[in-house]
């Protein structure tokens, strides 16, 4: 199928759940892509590259899921382990069709200026540079809410000729000499300007596999938080098609249950690492913090005009037929069926999945538990007795894996 959607608004929404990996602090993405837009209108580059300087400064940090991570990367103006994330988010990009021509500049955002490799155009060596230099204006902003834009600008022409372009800090210093410029970087200014950016895309068919890839890279990104996510979301996506196949469902609905199914866990980017990793049980605080991971989804997800339906159903993924589930308690005639289909795909996907203190389960374990839930009218009944008619095909379909092909898209091993 065709879907029409509009890229900067879906750039900007999935910008949020990047952004979701700061915690308190959750305008990174969008503070460093108006920066950078800003410098190059200053410069007087071309429309076309101040356009994609919005687009890759949302994207940046795509190749970081951990707070950890995260806090160094804000916490030192040059961490030694940057490059990491650099390389992860260059990979994630060249596997999305859409987003493919930003992999270069991702890749070297956190590259000294003066160790580039000659391989680099001129226009590449600036763009990532300049990526580098508002990030790094960004993170110092962040170390010190004092800080004095002089301040910031002093220590940025300090590095001038080592880590930044020489012509980029001059550059930064004359566009951020106007107060205006800092003060569209509180939330109600910027986020004025990057709708006002949103507003200038166009709506474009993209076909189902262009949707698809950009949605296997958020996924990766989850589940790269967590060595207990790691691969789940796509074991989920593949069953929950897969068992939506075997009810014989439109196929526009199995794309959407596909879909929800990839993203369902993109709220996860807002919870602590150190909550998602424990290894005992969740505190009342911590599981409140836990709960709220599919309303985070749907928040994001939302904002897509065309992917209400999707981020609905990802929203419910741990909803259950006694209202006693979360975020919402809803009741079951409010829980819609690509909903409860994506509930079991993602129990059953869990309990086969191998976590640091535990062996995933047999296939057969597994629906012992699943079928125990259904007892307690807790899952749709008609959903588990076809996970059950089809167990060991659905367990292949939930411990899929995907590999990258020779063209630098995603394959299913």
């Amino acid at each position: 199928m065709k879907y029409t959607l509009n890229i900067k608004e879906v750039t900007h929404a999935l910008s949020e759940a990047l952004d979701f990996v700061g915690i308190d602090d959750i305008l990174h993405s969008k503070r460093v892509a108006y920066m950078a837009a800003e410098v190059s209108k200053k410069i007087g580059w071309s429309d076309k590259i101040t356009d994609d300087l919005m687009f890759i400064g949302m994207l940046h940090d795509c190749g970081v899921s951990s707070t950890d991570v995260h806090t160094h990367l804000v916490g030192e103006l040059d961490w030694a382990n940057s490059h990491i994330h650099s390389i992860r988010g260059e990979d994630l990009l060249r596997r999305t069709s859409v987003y493919r021509r930003f992999s270069t500049s991702i890749r070297y955002h956190h590259t000294h200026w003066d160790a580039l490799p000659d391989e680099l155009s001129q226009d590449e060596k600036e763009i990532s540079n300049l990526i580098y230099l508002v990030d790094r204006v960004d993170a110092l902003r962040a170390q010190n809410a004092n800080a004095r834009p002089e301040d910031i600008q002093a220590t940025i022409r300090k590095y001038a000729g080592s880590l930044f372009s020489p012509e980029l800090v001059e550059a930064f210093i004359a566009t951020s000499s106007n107060g205006s410029f800092w003060f569209y970087l509180d939330s109600d200014a910027l986020g004025e300007y990057v709708a006002e950016w949103v507003e200038t895309g166009s709506d474009d068919t993209y076909t189902f596999l262009e949707i698809k890839e950009i949605s296997l890279m958020f996924a990766a990104i989850v589940d790269a938080k967590s060595v207990f996510t790691f691969e789940h979301s796509i074991g989920v996506a593949t069953l929950s098609r897969y068992l939506a196949e075997l009810f014989q469902l439109p196929q526009e609905r199995c794309e959407e249950i596909e879909l929800a199914g990839l993203l369902h866990d993109l709220g996860k980017l807002r919870v602590d690492d150190a909550i998602l990793d424990k290894p005992g049980q969740l505190n009342e605080e911590e599981r409140l913090i836990m709960n709220r991971h599919g309303f985070d989804s749907d928040i994001v997800l939302r904002r897509i005009k065309g992917f209400k339906r999707i981020a609905h159903i990802a929203s419910l993924h741990h909803e259950t037929l006694d209202a006693k589930g979360y975020p919402y308690a809803l009741s079951k005639e409010n829980i819609p069926f690509e909903a409860r289909i994506v509930a079991v795909a993602d129990i059953f996907q869990a309990l086969i999945q191998n976590r640091p203190y535990r062996e995933g389960m047999s296939m057969d374990e597994a629906y012992s538990i699943i079928h125990e839930m259904c007892e307690n009218g807790k899952l749709d009944p008609d959903i588990v007795t076809k996970l059950n008619e089809n167990l060991e095909s659905c367990y292949a379909n939930a411990t899929v894996t995907y590999t990258i092909s020779q063209n630098s898209s995603y394959a299913i091993s």
